[in-house]
């Protein structure tokens, strides 16, 4: 499985670096995502994060390993097998938020309600609008692979920067690099990402746009949410207690530690 993200290593400054690390799938959950079983597979250097399918360029020495991998290997000794292994990997599953799994799949966010079927977003007011269930039998139709890869080839052999424009305005793909990986399936193995889609998404529009700009929850209410999260004390590595949470801010960490006894 694997993840890419990006994260800003200084204070006071913008600048943001991108990791792509996998977790190995047969290993017990337990173990499964503890730091020293996390493979880091490559490091995307800053100011900025590496646009659309520049990408490919971080990807490419990657699925040429998956590539060897999937052929199979030859481990000369293991703990278990003093007298070598053979063994084949795969890569079976895309963890990440929506514009980084689109990123590394080809796939577009700009217009794109979902990867998975045809529903399209509208701009109005300066911003993308992805509401709207009404002609559901025009758009709740599944993404084909196969036509996703042809498209996606079709994009690769466009032969300037504006027909690729153009055709990414039609068809809403672009090449990506883990298409070379024969069995993968850019629709089926894009995965919701819990973190991004409950406790940073839903969880926080819930207390943000209906709890607190519907007045569900009043000053005061807020106030005794700061109070209370104020008694907290939590692990250094899991960041601080928000300290504006009065002013209907800071959810990230309220969310994610004490939500439950601050509500």
């Amino acid at each position: 499985m694997i993840n890419l993200d990006w994260f800003q290593p200084y204070d006071g400054t913008f600048y943001s670096i991108g990791v792509i690390y996998a977790a190995v799938c047969n290993l017990p959950h337990d173990i499964r995502f503890k730091r020293e079983n996390l493979l880091v597979l490559g490091l995307l250097p800053g100011p900025n994060e590496v646009s659309l399918h520049k990408i490919n360029h971080y990807i490419a020495p990657i699925v040429n390993e998956l590539e060897l991998l999937w052929s199979g290997i030859t481990l000369n000794q293991t703990f278990e097998c003093q007298n070598g292994k053979n063994i084949r990997a795969a890569l079976v599953l895309i963890s990440c938020d929506i514009p980084a799994a689109r990123k590394i799949c080809g796939h577009i966010s700009a217009l794109v309600s979902c990867h998975r079927c045809m529903k399209r977003a509208n701009y109005e007011d300066h911003q993308h609008n992805f509401a709207g269930m009404e002609d559901m039998e025009n758009w709740f139709i599944t993404r084909d692979s196969t036509e996703h890869r042809r498209n996606a080839l079709a994009w690769r052999s466009c032969n300037s920067t504006n027909s690729r424009k153009n055709f990414v305005s039609e068809k809403g793909v672009r090449w990506s690099e883990l298409l070379r990986l024969p069995y993968f399936d850019p629709i089926r193995f894009i995965i919701v990402d819990p973190m991004h889609c409950l406790f940073l998404g839903i969880a926080r529009w819930i207390m943000k746009r209906i709890w607190i700009d519907e007045c569900v929850l009043t000053l005061n209410d807020l106030k005794q949410i700061q109070e209370k999260m104020n008694q907290f004390k939590i692990p250094a590595d899991l960041g601080q207690i928000p300290g504006n949470i009065e002013r209907g801010k800071g959810f990230r960490t309220i969310q994610l530690i004490s939500g439950e006894f601050s509500l």
